[in-house]
């Protein structure tokens, strides 16, 4: 793996990556605290965000809110190579009061609307901004901020543009998947999204797999972590909102957590 381009601070962090031989393995699903924005330059592969499936050309744009699962399912036969942008919202905040820079990355359903084509876009400048952005020269925390605004503004255009596609974009994967991000708090079990959703259980975790590059136990588990990071990281306390979070007892929780982020919940706070 050859990096052409890296920065990172407190509110931003970019990477130009080409890889060679890229490997399966690099490429798990996973979720950010940040939103992202991953630009393909080369390769070919799949993106799979929240039980949609985006495939991939040259110059495509993929963005994903913070605790958005994705994960690529990369064709390992060719050389890859991508720029990603994570970033923190709140840093806009007082640019931009109305939030119309992140109107794609915040308004939009989850796993909708996360690819944008060349030809979503009103002329070829976006690649200009993100080649601006991995710029060598100048400053680079100067250089994102000025290029990253006009790209969310781009963004945020081909957004307004494409928004009466949304829903003709529904699956039984979409809904299954929504159906459990609304009720994590809640006893989720197979039978009654079987049921529900008139499939059997081989057939809904081979949707599953394919859709989220997991299993449904697993996708259950790491969005419930994420739900309770957010709470213990909002001031609530570990002790008390395990339950609230779907875990059934404060050792699974915490054991879970552990595994999941590396470190226990209560040095999150």
């Amino acid at each position: 793996m050859k990096h052409f381009f890296e920065y990172a601070d407190q509110n931003f962090g970019i990477n130009h990556v080409y890889d060679k031989n890229p490997s399966t393995e690099n490429f798990q699903m996973h979720t950010h605290d940040t939103t992202e924005i991953f630009y393909f330059i080369k390769g070919k592969g799949i993106y799979h965000i929240e039980g949609s499936e985006y495939i991939l050309e040259a110059g495509d744009i993929i963005i994903m809110r913070p605790s958005e699962s994705h994960y690529i399912e990369i064709d390992t036969k060719h050389p890859y190579e991508r720029i990603v942008i994570n970033f923190n919202t709140d840093f806009f905040e007082k640019i931009d009061s109305d939030n119309l820079l992140l109107k794609a990355v915040l308004e939009r359903k989850s796993g909708k609307l996360n690819q944008y084509k060349s030809y979503d876009f009103r002329n070829e400048s976006y690649k200009q901004y993100l080649t601006n952005m991995t710029s060598s020269e100048g400053n680079p925390r100067i250089n994102i901020i000025t290029n990253l605004m006009p790209l969310l503004n781009e963004i945020y255009l081909a957004y307004i543009s494409r928004q009466t596609e949304e829903n003709s974009l529904d699956t039984t994967e979409y809904r299954i998947i929504r159906y459990i991000n609304k009720n994590l708090s809640a006893d989720i079990n197979l039978d009654t999204i079987c049921s529900k959703y008139y499939v059997s259980k081989p057939q809904l975790c081979r949707i599953f797999k394919k859709s989220t590059g997991t299993t449904v136990w697993q996708y259950i588990t790491i969005k419930r972590l994420i739900m309770a990071k957010q709470l213990i990281l909002s001031g609530k306390n570990p002790t008390h909102i395990f339950a609230d979070c779907g875990f059934n007892d404060y050792s699974t929780f915490y054991r879970a957590y552990v595994k999941n982020f590396g470190h226990s919940p209560k040095e999150e706070m």
